[in-house]
Parts: C-alpha cells; structure tokens; sequence
C-alpha cells in the first residue's frame, strides 16, 4: 500500500493546549478605500473562546440536477468567558460612560466597531496567532451566586459577531475582502520572515498581510 501524501504546506499538527492575551483595537477606518484601528489593549483574561465561522451553501440546478454549489460569507461568531469585564472594559466596548468612578448605560449606548486578536498555545509551546478585523460585542452575560459552603468563582461571556472589512484588496491578483488574518508559529519556514516578524509584533497593531497587496478603489499599492 501506498504512504499518504502529506500536504507540502503544512510541517505539524499539535493540539491547542491553552488561550491568552484577549485583544480589542478600535476601528477607526472602515471603508471603501481605507482600513486602521487604534493600538490594542487586553480585555480581560480569557478562560475559553469558540470560533464559529458561518458560510451559506445554495446548490444550483440545472438538467434535474446540482449543476454547482456557491458558498456566501455572513458572519464569524467568537463566543469567549472572561475572568471578568471590568467597567472600563465596557466603555471600551460600547458607548456606555464611565466617569469618576461610574459606570453609565443608557438604552442609546451603541457597539462600537472593534478588531478582536488572541493567540493559542500549542502542545509544542508555539502559538496560533489571530486577528479578526471588524465587528461588535454583544452585552455580557454576567452570573451572580451567595456564598455557601464555600465561594464558587464566577465568570462572564460575551459574543464578538465579525464580518468582512469594507476595503476590497487585490492579493496575488484576486479581490478579497478580508475577515481575518492568522499565524501558525508552527507551521512557519526559516524564510517567512514577515511572518516571524508579525507575531514579534503582534499585539502592538491590528497585523496586515504584507506582501503587495493593490486597492483597486484608491488605486494605489502598500509594500511591506
């Protein structure tokens, strides 16, 4: 019998064994031509976070049957516990004020646009790193217990729902408008040095892919 081929691109798999340094920046720039956010800060301790990607499949007919399939982007729902959002975390996330030591909600307090980052232990001691470019937060799910026999530590979750920036690039000569960006450490050969330097950098800047990528709207081009 023949050994399976492995795939060229891919060095190892190791499970995922931990979850750290939960990241924000705020959108500042979101459309047709442009793309920035702030510097990003910690939003609280992460305890779990589940990614789920969602695409829509509609078969297309033709001759009685599935001539072909076409898949939709909608949104990236990241369901992640937190040790705890502290009332500054929330100003950071919504409009709501916090102002000498208050903490201010109205039923006007709007999401703001955020990028989210977070990076993953693998079993190797590498890293999987994540950026997500655009979406909001929902209000978190807080839980609150009396103390009994002994204290039960609480925790609280929130839901970032992401979707697609509104800047459409050209990278490697297709037009993509991107959601995300992630780097492997593990998978990373000795010349991905723009790589190897992104995840040096991670948490300072929302990361961009940095190879030359062409906005076909500002009709210009960034080179890393």
């Amino acid at each position: 019998m023949n050994q399976l081929k492995e795939n060229e691109q891919t060095l190892t798999r190791k499970r995922i064994v931990g979850l750290k340094d939960l990241a924000i920046a705020l959108v500042t720039t979101n459309d047709s031509n442009n793309y920035a956010a702030d510097v990003p800060v910690r939003l609280a301790r992460a305890v779990t976070a589940t990614v789920k990607e969602n695409f829509s499949k509609e078969d297309i007919y033709s001759d009685d049957a599935v001539e072909d399939t076409v898949d939709s982007f909608e949104k990236v729902e990241i369901e992640v516990e937190v040790n705890r959002l502290a009332p500054g975390d929330q100003a950071l996330l919504f409009d709501c004020l916090y102002n000498k030591g208050y903490l201010l909600k109205s039923g006007d307090d709007k999401a703001k646009e955020i990028a989210v980052g977070f990076r993953a232990k693998q079993a190797n001691g590498k890293y999987e790193f994540n950026w997500y470019y655009c979406g909001t937060a929902s209000r978190p799910e807080k839980s609150y217990e009396t103390i009994k026999d002994k204290k039960t530590p609480q925790s609280e979750k929130i839901t970032f729902t992401m979707y697609q920036r509104n800047k459409e690039d050209i990278v490697n000569g297709e037009k993509k408008r991107l959601y995300a960006i992630t780097v492997d450490e593990s998978q990373l050969l000795e010349d991905y040095t723009d790589a190897k330097a992104a995840i040096d950098n991670w948490f300072g800047e929302v990361q961009e892919y940095p190879e030359e990528i062409t906005n076909p709207e500002a009709g210009n081009e960034a080179t890393s």
